[in-house]
């Protein structure tokens, strides 16, 4: 299970396009090996690198992928050859600083690692390294150490790599039984981001890039799979103060769905930036791209009625602006409309999803908004108040959205679900917004109590419908009928 969630965090992370070529360091029987290859839909040649003879015996049969012997990495495998490059404790040998280079000649330009490896400040990894006795009497190379946070970034840094990031990542044992995985992994998004807490992590996520135009090397490839979406969605994009974002997230929605793409409706927010120009601009070279402007007052909830109440398509795809990363993740959205459903959440929360960097006091107001939510209204949900939904459009278009402000995501979100329209939650990677993304103006303190009080407002609507529905006339026939029996 561990392995199947690091490979979703694979794919989360680089947001692995089809074709894009990966190679896996150390692959052994190749069991990780098969789980990358089915999160990754076997759209991705896969090279899966063995460092023992006795393992190229034991191939698995896996779609898109070859198992190859290496001795020396830079002798039996071709200099930037690859996308990305992927594996579980590799680095933690005496002589990673040689092994970050060698990886990095293999890169593409542009192109990325990510590994998983054993944290040094783990009380377990602290103790196997403080007494080598113990590291060998469970099984430990005399070459292997655990890794230091700041050391590896140093490291990596003067290896030429650059955007480096070195989290501790995952706190769950792998002892722990399976019953409790579930309840613990719901803990775990929390403790993971605890100061203090998280660097006992028992695993490194070390993510790096190799300097490059990383746009040239990624293939230009359309993932409009579905035939019956094509010309159907109309996605609304609320926007204050984003004209750096809006051409780039245009962009990549063409790129990635222009099939499906009816109209992009940008609502400008009461801007003081150039954000309405920008996206007139984008209109005057393709009319699917319209521009809603607002003026005072201005808020996300106000803005996405506005937005929602002139969208044309079947569909509506509620998005924000700063998710331009994240966009070749839309299409398990669109799997789950093609496959007959409401509605699709991309959630943040769930067992695949991946969180990096995400503000701890976010998290926290977010989990104690969903445990609430979820006592109050006994629905199964991990993340419905994330602005990334994707409905039928009559939804958006009949839903009372009363608050004006962020809170009305959650609205958007349990509505629905109160309603009892089918939406499903999909995983999906939140990463925080980059410096060139400018800043986002969600504040917590100043925000969090009005998604309270949208809650509050839900509640006492869900029950007086409830209350409605038990007294109305039909019922009250029922009633009278099963007292006297039929006529």
């Amino acid at each position: 299970m561990k392995l199947r969630w690091r490979a979703a965090t694979v794919r989360h992370s680089f947001h692995v396009l089809p074709g894009e070529s990966i190679l896996d360091l150390g692959a052994g029987s190749g069991l990780w090996t098969e789980h990358l290859s089915a999160v990754l839909r076997g759209q991705n040649p896969i090279t899966a690198a063995v460092f023992n003879d006795e393992f190229i015996t034991q191939q698995r049969d896996i779609p898109n992928t070859r198992f190859v012997r290496v001795h020396e990495l830079l002798e039996d495998l071709p200099a930037e050859s690859f996308d990305y490059v992927v594996g579980t404790a590799i680095l933690c040998h005496e002589l990673y600083p040689q092994n970050l280079a060698a990886i990095r000649r293999l890169l593409k330009p542009g192109g990325q690692i990510l590994f998983f490896e054993a944290n040094y400040w783990n009380p377990q990894v602290a103790l196997k390294s403080i007494f080598p006795w113990l590291g060998r009497w469970a099984g430990q190379a005399q070459c292997q150490v655990a890794l230091r946070k700041y050391r590896l970034l140093q490291v990596a840094s003067q290896q030429g790599y650059i955007e480096i990031e070195v989290i501790p990542f995952d706190i769950i044992h792998p002892l722990t039984p399976r019953f409790l995985l579930q309840p613990l992994q719901s803990l775990a998004f929390i403790l993971e981001h605890a100061p203090l807490v998280r660097e006992l992590c028992g695993t490194l996520y070390v993510w790096a890039k190799k300097p490059g135009d990383e746009q040239l090397r990624r293939p230009k490839v359309c993932l409009a799979e579905h035939q019956c979406l094509h010309g159907a969605v109309s996605v609304v994009i609320p926007c204050h103060n984003e004209e750096m974002n809006v051409p780039r997230l245009v962009d990549a929605l063409l790129g990635f769905y222009g099939p499906y793409i009816k109209e992009i409706v940008v609502v400008n927010d009461n801007s003081s930036d150039r954000t309405a120009e920008v996206t007139r601009e984008l209109g005057r070279t393709d009319e699917r791209i319209r521009l809603f402007d607002r003026t005072y007052p201005n808020g996300v909830g106000l803005a996405l009625r506005d937005g929602y109440s002139v969208a044309a398509g079947q569909y509506i795809l509620s998005m924000d602006s700063d998710f331009v990363q994240i966009v070749p993740e839309f299409r398990d959205l669109f799997d789950v409309i093609a496959a007959g459903h409401d509605g699709a959440i991309g959630s943040r929360f769930s067992h695949d999803s991946l969180l990096i960097n995400y503000p701890f006091a976010k998290i926290m107001a977010n989990r104690t908004f969903h445990l609430l939510a979820k006592l109050l209204f006994h629905k199964k949900m991990r993340d419905v108040s994330n602005n990334l939904k994707l409905y039928r459009a009559d939804i958006f278009k009949t839903m009372t959205i009363d608050q004006p402000h962020f809170a009305a995501n959650a609205e958007t979100g349990l509505r629905p679900l109160l309603a009892g329209y089918d939406i499903r939650e999909v995983p999906i990677s939140w990463i925080n917004r980059t410096v060139d993304m400018g800043s986002s103006t969600f504040n917590v303190a100043k925000l969090g109590p009005s998604y309270f009080r949208a809650l509050v407002k839900m509640l006492l609507g869900f029950y007086r419908a409830r209350r409605h529905e038990t007294n109305s006339p039909v019922v009250e026939v029922a009633d009278d009928v099963a007292r006297r029996g039929p006529t």
